[in-house]
């Protein structure tokens, strides 16, 4: 039997008893018709991804069923959330007819782009209760970080490839941002959405922990079924005797991260859930697919995360020090037990293991400054040449600019970093400005604020420690697009409270209440 089709027994296994086990828990947060239509198409799409060799026959059936089953949702962000990470993002040129090298790249990630997120976006533009464009503070960083790598595509002198670049750019990061920021327009609409990534993120824990406990990537083998390198993501990395886990996304800190985001939403969601089992069950797993990425930024960035979930709301310091006190308690335990022992020598500062790589993200800040000094407003397109980064080279012959903030100001300078970084600090200042309202509206919207306010700020320190590689601008756009939703329901359910009412041509003051 080949290989791929023993791993979609696997998946198949893993993935229908998640769908059978999850069914009661997710069916208080969406529908049960949409859990079962969004259960068919992971199942569907997984199926056409092992069994179609080739990727542009995967590429066209998948968009098929994506046109067929979208106009039945209401809520497009939960479908896209819940297919993001079905597969993972192998690239296929559209040939160029002769004319040109080729037209575009398409992956998985643009395909669930163009064909459940434009149509969306669309008629959203045209719809007048849209909010403008520009309505929000953050629209207008977003914007002009887009017109700025927009205006930067252009910098080698290739036409044809800067006008690729830019339609690269605008889809991958205006339509989800967008499509997230204006389609989501109550809770329920945000519950769907969180319910989808989450969904898609608990079938991604398993994979973690199965792939890091019985040494088996079980998406390798189903690259050189469809025709590509199976080792296009990188092949079997080792961190203290454990394999280090990709899933569908290509790397183990992208999966450590993108588990991170939906821990955070989970904080959120679990408080629709009637069983303390079915929160306590979720909140493991998730975690353990944190700690089976072997990955320290995500570590660092969940603690950061729960941490100031905690901190910026009720009752801080008793559950603060309850935080405290369980992770001294599970340190202890581990301490104790081989397996745990080498999880311990994976932490940051205490460990032992693999310190070079933190070594090099030090030596990475060092060698870097001399260049961005040198192209200080605008950066440079080849930065990666410049004799300081040259040091840098890795045995396989690459440099690896695992900071997306460093990434960002070699390439676009401290314009461009000023715009990236001003995108999340003005997302943070908005939900921030709205907690009170927030608070005022419903205890529920009041810790959905919270979460989103810890999932951004984890988010801000794990890309610290990657470059915005693969899935991470993928989950970080559509997020962004979610505070400035959150943002603009409280606005309007504010709005709302204080207008005044008119009853057979009196006005009335406001009612109290916010429901």
């Amino acid at each position: 039997m080949a290989e791929h089709v023993r791993a979609l027994i696997v998946l198949l296994a893993l993935s229908l008893v998640f769908f059978q086990v999850a069914r009661g828990a997710m069916t208080q947060l969406i529908p049960e018709a949409t859990y079962k239509r969004w259960r068919n198409l992971w199942v569907a799409a997984t199926l056409v991804l092992f069994l179609s060799n080739s990727v542009w026959v995967c590429i066209l059936v998948t968009g098929a069923l994506l046109l067929v089953y979208r106009r039945r949702e209401e809520h497009v962000m939960g479908l896209y959330f819940v297919l993001l990470f079905v597969s993972p993002p192998v690239p296929a040129e559209i040939p160029g007819l002769g004319i040109i090298d080729h037209l575009w790249v398409l992956d998985h990630y643009r395909l669930l782009g163009v064909t459940l997120l434009l149509p969306v976006a669309l008629v959203l533009l045209q719809r007048s209760s849209t909010s403008r464009i520009g309505s929000s503070p953050v629209d207008w960083w977003v914007l002009g970080y887009l017109s700025l790598m927009s205006m930067l595509a252009f910098r080698p002198g290739n036409i044809t490839s800067g006008l690729r670049t830019v339609l690269t750019l605008w889809v991958d990061i205006f339509l989800p941002y967008y499509v997230a920021s204006r389609s989501i327009r109550n809770e329920e609409g945000f519950r769907q959405a969180m319910t989808g990534f989450v969904i898609a993120s608990m079938i991604l824990s398993l994979v973690a922990i199965f792939e890091m406990l019985r040494n088996w990537k079980l998406y390798s083998a189903v690259l050189g079924a469809l025709g590509v390198n199976e080792w296009m993501f990188g092949g079997y990395l080792m961190r203290s005797g454990f394999l280090r886990p990709n899933a569908t996304v290509g790397n183990s800190i992208v999966l450590g991260y993108v588990l991170v985001v939906a821990l955070g939403f989970f904080l959120y969601l679990k408080e629709f859930l009637s069983t303390s089992l079915s929160r306590f069950l979720g909140l493991a797993l998730l975690t353990g697919g944190i700690v089976a990425s072997l990955s320290r930024g995500p570590w660092i960035g969940c603690l950061l995360l729960v941490a100031t979930h905690i901190s910026i709301g009720p009752k801080a310091l008793k559950r603060l020090s309850i935080l405290m006190l369980s992770a001294l308690i599970a340190f202890s335990v581990m301490s104790l037990i081989p397996s745990g022992q080498r999880l311990i020598d994976m932490l940051p500062i205490i460990g032992t293991s693999d310190q070079g790589n933190v070594e090099y993200r030090a030596n990475l800040i060092a060698s870097a400054l001399p260049v961005i000094e040198r192209h200080l407003l605008l950066g440079s397109f080849d930065f990666l040449s410049a004799p300081e980064l040259q040091v840098m080279m890795q045995g396989e012959k690459i440099i690896d600019v695992v900071n997306s903030y460093v990434g960002a100001a070699l390439y676009s300078g401290i314009i461009g970093l000023t715009l990236f970084a001003g995108i999340f600090i003005s997302a943070l200042h908005q939900l921030r400005k709205h907690s009170r309202d927030s608070n005022r509206a419903s205890p529920k919207a009041e810790i959905m604020g919270r979460a989103l306010f810890s999932t951004v700020l984890a988010t801000m320190f794990i890309i610290y420690t990657v470059s915005s590689i693969i899935a991470i601008p993928v989950v970080y756009w559509p997020l962004v697009g979610m505070c400035v939703a959150f943002s603009g329901m409280i606005r309007d359910q504010a709005r709302r409270f204080h207008e005044p009412v008119r009853r057979n041509g009196a006005i009335e003051a406001p009612s109290n209440s916010w429901l």
